[in-house]
């Protein structure tokens, strides 16, 4: 602070406490009115000149304060979005154990192995899923897996003591002897690269329409009879081929399997699977 400052402080503060000691003489009032324009400007300048920085003190209380609830906010929000989340995935598993134990309840006389789907082949040329079940809790190679609504998936192609490989029925190694319900017409289902099946080897005075229902026929010994595989969605039946092509559409969504059934009451005889 400059000698030039000090001096009007000093002087406002005399011309202060003389103006309180004088406000009741009134042979003052001429002098006391002097005194207040002279300091008037200066106050209003502090004024003007402290404004800014107090508006500036109290834009930051308020912007922190804000803030601090924006934060409270965004937690809340955060906390309720992951409770509805955890919900949600609650209500999810519930109602596949329901639905796999529906299954259980509809096949009494099979036994099956509830199993979680924890990793799936990415190379595009395989298709299969590891399942979190192994030789320990019974597994083998060769078994039927089937899904929530008991459609097939696939069979149990490698076994670890506490997790297994699922080759699935759109492998283009796999092979299942089949035919079509409605008509009880005979071939086999074998998967391709991109995902889709085939009814192969079903000759050409089938009847086979779309819509049709594709199971599992037992011949071979490699799968149970009446296991569904899936419908029938397209036909091609050109006169001078042998056999008709006939396309299969998979009931279950295999891309998005998260548990499954190993049926383990059933022995596979492995006369057949591969191609």
């Amino acid at each position: 602070m400059t000698a030039r400052t000090l001096a009007w402080t000093g002087f406002l503060a005399i011309a202060a406490f003389v103006l309180m000691g004088a406000s009741r003489i009134a042979v003052l009032d001429p002098v006391e009115n002097l005194t207040l324009n002279v300091t008037a400007p200066i106050q209003r300048g502090l004024r003007s000149a402290t404004g800014p920085v107090a508006d500036w003190v109290n834009n930051l209380t308020d912007a922190s304060s804000l803030s601090s609830e924006n934060k409270r906010l965004r937690d809340e929000n955060e906390r309720l979005q992951a409770e509805l989340a955890r919900a949600r995935e609650d209500a999810i598993a519930q109602q596949q154990t329901a639905d796999l134990d529906a299954v259980r309840r509809q096949f009494p006389q099979d036994t099956f192995l509830d199993a979680g789907v924890v990793g799936r082949e990415s190379s595009g040329l395989r298709a299969l899923i590891a399942i979190d079940r192994g030789s320990r809790d019974g597994v083998r190679d060769g078994m039927i897996v089937v899904s929530e609504g008991r459609s097939l998936v696939g069979t149990v192609s490698r076994v670890f003591d506490d997790y297994a490989w699922v080759t699935l029925i759109t492998d283009p190694k796999s092979a299942v002897s089949a035919m079509v319900q409605e008509s009880r017409a005979q071939g086999v289902v074998a998967g391709n690269y991109d995902g889709s099946l085939n009814m192969e080897f079903v000759g050409q005075g089938a009847p086979v329409k779309k819509g049709d229902f594709v199971v599992t026929s037992g011949i071979g010994g490699a799968y149970p009879p009446g296991v569904v595989i899936g419908r029938v969605s397209g036909v091609d039946n050109t006169e001078q081929d042998l056999f008709q092509t006939v396309k299969v559409d998979h009931l279950a969504a295999l891309s998005d399997l998260e548990r499954v059934l190993v049926l383990t009451s059933f022995t596979p005889n492995r006369l057949e699977g591969g191609r």
